[in-house]
C-alpha cells in the first residue's frame, strides 16, 4: 500500500541519491528518494526489502512507505519540476527532525539499544550492505530518544543495477567488512558470542519470508521477475556463509577472541 505525498517541504542537504522531505497524508515527514535518482530505481528496491528484512531480524530501522507523488505536486514546485520528477510511486523513510549521524562526536554510552549494532554488523554482511563500516553517516542517532537507527541501505545487494547473472556469481562468497565505525561498536557489543543470537536468526530465515520481503515492488520500478528471483536465491545461498565470515573478526572483540571455542 502507497500513500500520498501532501506538502513538500525541502531538499535534504546530502546524500548521492538527493532526497527530498514531503509531508504525507499520514501526517508523517518522510526523507523521499525518487525514482529517478541518479542511480535508478533499484536504489528504492534495495531501500525497501532491507527495511523488511531488518524489520524481521528485530533491527532498529525507520519505517519506510511507497509514496506516491501526483503531477499536480510535482507542477506546484519549481524544483520538482526542474528535476523532471515523474507522477508515480516513490519511497520514503520516516524523518527524525533531531536525527544525527555519527560524524559528531557523543557518548556511545548513552544509547538505550546499542546492543543492535551486533545485529547491524551480522545483517551488513547478510546483504552485502559493503559501505556502512566506513560511512559514519549510515547509521543515526535520535538524541530524544538515545536511540540509534539504520539508514541508507543503496548499496546492498551489490548495488543498486540488479543483475540475476550477478547475484549467481557472487551467491557463494562474502567479503569480510571491519572499519572505523564498526571499532566503535567493540566495547558496548564484546562479549563471549557477541553475534550469536542475529547469526542465528539469518539462518533460520525461511525462503518464505524471503520472498515476502520482496513481494510487491512497484511496477514502476521496472525490476524483471528474473532478478527477483535472483535475489531471493542469493539470499538464501548467503545466510549462511554469515557465520564462518564473521569468526574473521574475533581478534578485534578481546573477550569474544579469548572465550573457548567449541
Amino acid at each position: 500500500m502507497s500513500i500520498l505525498a501532501v506538502q513538500y517541504i525541502r531538499p535534504m542537504d546530502d546524500g548521492w541519491t538527493l532526497p527530498h522531505l514531503f509531508k504525507c497524508e499520514d501526517g508523517q515527514t518522510y526523507v523521499v528518494k525518487f525514482i529517478n535518482n541518479r542511480s535508478g530505481s533499484g536504489i528504492l528496491a534495495n531501500e525497501l526489502i532491507a527495511y523488511r528484512l531488518g524489520k524481521w531480524l528485530g533491527l532498529p530501522i525507520p519505517p519506510y512507505r511507497i509514496i506516491q507523488i501526483t503531477r499536480d505536486i510535482v507542477d506546484m514546485f519549481p524544483v520538482l519540476k526542474s528535476m523532471d520528477i515523474p507522477a508515480g510511486l516513490h519511497l520514503g523513510s520516516l524523518y527524525f527532525e533531531q536525527g544525527t549521524t555519527l560524524l559528531g562526536e557523543f557518548n556511545l554510552a548513552l544509547c538505550k539499544n546499542f546492543h543492535h549494532a551486533a545485529g547491524m554488523i551480522v545483517f551488513d554482511h547478510w546483504i552485502n550492505n559493503w559501505d556502512r563500516h566506513t560511512a559514519e553517516s549510515n547509521l543515526l542517532y535520535i538524541p530524544d530518544e538515545r536511540k540509534i537507527q539504520l539508514i541508507d541501505h543503496s548499496d546492498a545487494f551489490f548495488g543498486p543495477y540488479w543483475d540475476k547473472e550477478e547475484f549467481m556469481e557472487d551467491s557463494d562468497r562474502m567479503d569480510v567488512f571491519w572499519g572505523p565505525l564498526y571499532e566503535r561498536f567493540v566495547p558496548f557489543i564484546d562479549g563471549p558470542d557477541p553475534f550469536g543470537h542475529y547469526v542465528s536468526l539469518v539462518e533460520q530465515v525461511s525462503e518464505k519470508t524471503v520472498i515476502q520481503a520482496v513481494q510487491g515492488l512497484p511496477k514502476q520500478w521496472n525490476i524483471s521477475r528474473e532478478d527477483v528471483t535472483g535475489l531471493i536465491d542469493f539470499l538464501m545461498c548467503r545466510k549462511n556463509l554469515v557465520r564462518g565470515a564473521l569468526e574473521e573478526l574475533r581478534d578485534y572483540f578481546p573477550i569474544w577472541n579469548n572465550a573457548p571455542q567449541y
